[in-house]
């Protein structure tokens, strides 16, 4: 699924070299739209186990609604937010101009709301049947739902920036439109739900990790525009480049959920055999991970129509070692922040995943340039 997000985006190579601002606003999008995937997918699994919401996609209880109402009013909030930290961080260093900033402010919000209403109800249906099932939701939810939301976001992202290139000026008043009925939609919500406690606590926490987040992902979307002209000549790399960010995201927000509810249920009590259990799950996730790195290659080859063998040893490479340059230290980092937060007293599923997506996203981008560097090294 991520190799085909790749593939969406991919569609607007013509437009890279003219328009900066595609590449600088892609990483962002991608890491806020899944860290706000994360505290919901989180939140949901946790509140599965505990029994604070049924798993029915009606009738539930209020807790389930406060739920999927902050999730809406996130994503609008913290899509408004990242937009004016990437214009700011990228007009600093000369990649964006003062008249690109209606661009920076409004196709960010429209982009993820839209992932997000066609998300939400996937990301339910999920989690209900597999929890009816006997499946763990901590295992199952968030890859799903990272998958599916890079798809979701990167045909949004696409639709809305040929919306912007091709129609022109009717184009951006469609997109207008578009970013003033999210606005009122996120006033009602916040009218009505903010006597909430949960909701409260969720737009609280989550607007603090996903703005913090956001810092990361504009400096990954910084370095992808640098590399603009070189994913021009080798689409390939844009085409991998979901897959690496999300597989490692899946790597860290597996570990991450499944140790946020060890430590609610109280399975796990001490930073010692929070350690001895994580790694060991984190060996069996990169069991699983390693040898898909390899099949995601091979997808990407098939789908840039097969060129000559060179491109394939090329993409192998790439692939596999991003995968094995920073697998193990996203998996550390989120056993770190589950046990820091839960000793702290906030809810982990508000901070652990939207961290680590965010991390991962970062990871996975800056280990793409020794990765692209290496390979170059040994000829291939």
């Amino acid at each position: 699924m991520g190799l085909f997000a790749g593939g969406i985006v991919s569609l607007l190579s013509p437009w890279f070299r003219s328009r900066p601002w595609l590449l600088a606003l892609y990483p962002p999008i991608l890491t806020v739209r899944g860290d706000i995937s994360g505290i919901f997918s989180g939140n949901l699994s946790t509140m599965l186990h505990l029994g604070l919401i049924y798993p029915r996609l009606r009738r539930n209880a209020e807790t389930y609604y406060s739920l999927i109402s902050s999730i809406y009013v996130l994503t609008f909030l913290d899509t408004l937010g990242m937009g004016l930290i990437a214009f700011i961080l990228n007009i600093s260093l000369g990649v964006a101009s003062l008249e690109h900033l209606p661009l920076y402010l409004l196709v960010p919000s429209v982009t993820c709301i839209l992932a997000v209403l066609c998300s939400m109800p996937l990301t339910i249906l999920i989690a209900i049947m597999g929890y009816r099932r006997g499946l763990d939701p901590d295992i199952i939810v968030y890859p799903w739902l990272s998958s599916i939301n890079d798809i979701l976001v990167s045909a949004s992202y696409a639709a809305v920036a040929a919306l912007i290139i091709v129609i022109g000026d009717l184009g951006f008043r469609i997109l207008l439109a578009g970013f003033l009925c999210a606005l009122l939609v996120s006033l009602l919500i916040i009218h009505r739900r903010w006597r909430n406690s949960l909701f409260r606590e969720i737009i609280r926490e989550g607007t603090a990790a996903v703005i913090l987040s956001t810092l990361l992902a504009s400096f990954n979307g910084v370095v992808l525009s640098r590399l603009r002209a070189g994913i021009a000549s080798h689409p390939g790399i844009l085409i991998l480049y979901p897959s690496l960010i999300d597989t490692l995201g899946d790597i860290g927000s597996i570990i991450g959920s499944l140790t946020t509810t060890s430590l609610a249920l109280g399975y796990i009590r001490s930073l010692r055999g929070l350690l001895n259990e994580g790694l060991r799950r984190t060996l069996r996730v990169e069991a699983v991970a390693a040898p898909l790195h390899l099949l995601f290659a091979l997808i990407t080859y098939l789908l840039l129509g097969m060129p000559n063998v060179g491109v394939l040893r090329f993409l192998v490479s790439v692939s596999l070692l991003t995968n094995l340059l920073s697998f193990l230290s996203i998996s550390l980092l989120a056993l770190l922040l589950a046990h820091i937060t839960h000793r702290r007293g906030l809810n982990p599923d508000n901070v652990v995943i939207p961290a680590i997506t965010s991390a991962s996203d970062t990871t996975a981008t800056l280990t793409l340039l020794p990765a692209l560097a290496i390979t170059r090294l040994i000829g291939l």
